[in-house]
């Protein structure tokens, strides 16, 4: 058995499929081993340091002898242990446990003291935070300043006790490699490489000294973090920091921006919002309405992904548009120029998808996933290999126009030889996914109900001619067939696939809105007003409570101050005039 004097663990149990999971973490003051003691197994889980760590062993004999003497002290390892299994099912997935952060150079003159006060600052709005660099570890009170010296044990200890004084340390390395950037490393939790967005992506001569030390076999997560002119547009070229580098993710923050530090601090210490939009054709519009909500209430986006038409939504916020924007980019996309349903042969697909590439075009244009303001992702479905596919690198309207092609409607998009289509055929409501990138943070749902509400009250029995159908059509004075049309009836095929998974996806979040904006067709992107304003007022109904729950004051009295600012919400969104 082990007892954790200091530093942290993570265990790690493999599974059936041969790869490993985190199942938790261990902090100072925790056991691990006691188990496998207790009942003489063999231990069920693998540990590892995550950062530098100091562990008190206990052999087998010694463990029996101290319960033999201190017999009270089984009733705490038996606490510990029920906290760990109730946690474990009240709270099933991994929560961010960071406590110490090491800021890194990336690149060439990267202002590493400058954003390590500011993320300081914002950390210290969750908690007491401490920003240490060489020249405050070396002024601290006491002997054996120098770290490297023979008062190693000293100096872990001192800087445990910080770790108990303060909720979060931040370690700003030095520029080069050094005995106290190694230290910065070996006491990280987490670990932010930061470069300028913009300039040269290769690796600069500070961080070239730093390379050597092996990032691979850190426990601790690595992010890249890009900073950008506060009149920055978008960011761009993030490609090539990415390639020279083995992270875990990236981040983009304007460098005077007290919102984008803020959102970087609630991913940091896990409390960051994961919003994920299902699909659900024109219906999917809603989600413009519900995040104009979700903004108004308080609740901040940190990161964003979705499916078919909730990919569009999720990509354009992600870009940077606000709501306003958001309505107007339907408006001149979607409703404007008429029907996207430019129909040819069906030999592939009923429609040819001209239509819909160019309107993604013209909004999204060149931009590539890695250059959005906010970290999002899409899913689409793999026909070649029967499995799910998550796209959160590469051309952004290629990706969303792999998520949006329902099989049959919108011809397929190769990929590296392979067949993408619609992502609600695998994962309509991708809030799984979600979880794997938000660092421990809270998912929340948007579901649009598809309830296609096919019916044909048995107007053409068991067999319709097409060419009766049309002929009805095109004559004004013959009563026409009622009855659903092939883009519906393939469009609802596609969801039912989805449909039975739909459930526990929903449980998955955190919350899940649910937008019931019926009877609108599933292809009646004329009744964008209509949909929009059932996205605003199903979540600003829903989601007062939980927001209030995450603040600690009411929802509406965040309103009335939103009112009394002249930002007032209306009954239904103010829908500007194309």
């Amino acid at each position: 058995m082990y007892l954790l004097v200091s530093g942290r663990l993570r265990a790690y149990v493999e599974r059936a499929e041969g790869d490993e999971i985190v199942v938790g973490e261990v902090g100072r003051g925790e056991v691990v081993g006691e188990m496998a003691l207790l009942i003489d197994e063999p231990r069920s889980a693998t540990v590892r340091a995550v950062r530098d760590s100091e562990l008190l062993k206990l052999s087998k004999e010694v463990f029996d002898h101290f319960m033999e003497k201190h017999p009270l002290a089984m009733k705490q390892i038996a606490r510990v242990n029920l906290m760990r299994l109730r946690r474990t099912i009240l709270f099933p997935r991994v929560e961010s446990t960071v406590a110490t952060i090491a800021v890194v150079p990336a690149g060439r003159d990267a202002p590493l003291s400058s954003f390590a006060e500011r993320l300081a600052r914002a950390l210290g709005a969750v908690g007491p935070t401490l920003h240490l660099n060489r020249d405050r570890f070396e002024r601290r009170p006491g002997p054996a300043r120098r770290p490297g010296t023979a008062a190693d044990s000293a100096i872990a200890a001192w800087l445990s006790e910080q770790e108990t004084k303060y909720r979060y340390v931040i370690y700003e390395s030095d520029a080069t490699q050094s005995e106290w950037t190694r230290r910065c490393l070996r006491q990280a939790d987490h670990v932010l490489a930061v470069g300028l967005g913009g300039s040269d992506p290769a690796i600069g001569e500070a961080e070239a000294e730093i390379q050597p030390f092996d990032w691979r076999g850190l426990a601790a997560r690595r992010d890249l973090v890009l900073l950008h002119p506060d009149d920055a547009r978008r960011p761009i070229g993030t490609q090539g920091w990415l390639a020279a580098r083995h992270v875990d993710g990236h981040h983009h923050l304007r460098a005077h921006s007290d919102a984008d530090y803020e959102r970087l601090a609630r991913f940091l210490t896990g409390r960051a919002v994961g919003l994920v939009l299902g699909g659900g054709g024109a219906r999917g519009m809603a989600h413009i309405g519900a995040i104009r909500a979700i903004q108004e209430l308080g609740i901040p986006i940190d990161l964003i992904g979705g499916t078919s038409s909730g990919a569009i939504i999720a990509g354009a916020l992600a870009k940077g548009l606000d709501y306003e924007g958001l309505v107007a980019t339907a408006r001149e996309r979607l409703v404007a120029p008429g029907s996207l349903l430019d129909f040819t042969l069906p030999f592939v697909s009923l429609i040819s998808g001209r239509r819909v590439s160019k309107a993604l075009e013209r909004t999204f244009e060149d931009l590539m996933i890695e250059d959005l303001w906010l970290s999002y992702f899409c899913v689409s479905s793999n026909l070649s290999r029967a499995r799910m596919v998550v796209h959160r690198r590469g051309l952004l309207r290629k990706a969303i126009r792999a998520s949006v092609s329902l099989p049959g409607i919108l011809p397929p998009v190769f990929h590296d030889r392979d067949l993408l289509v619609d992502g609600g055929l695998m994962n309509r409501l991708p809030v799984d996914v979600m979880r794997r990138f938000c660092n421990g943070g809270k998912v929340l749902a948007v579901n649009v109900n598809t309830t296609s509400g096919l019916e044909s009250g048995d107007a053409f029995g068991e067999h319709l001619s097409g060419w009766r159908v049309l002929a009805q059509r095109l004559n004004p004075f013959k009563s026409r067939t009622e009855g659903p049309n092939i883009a519906s009836i393939l469009l609802c095929a596609t969801l039912l696939n989805s449909a039975q998974a739909q459930e526990s996806l929903e449980r998955e979040a955190d919350f899940c809105v649910q937008v019931s904006p019926a009877p609108i067709g599933l292809f009646d992107f004329k009744s964008l007003e209509a949909i929009v304003t059932a996205g605003y007022e199903a979540a600003l109904k829903q989601l007062e409570g939980w927001a209030a729950s995450r603040s600690g004051d009411s929802a509406p009295g965040r309103l009335a101050k939103r009112r009394n600012s002249g930002r007032a919400p209306s009954s239904r969104p103010a829908l500007s005039p194309p």
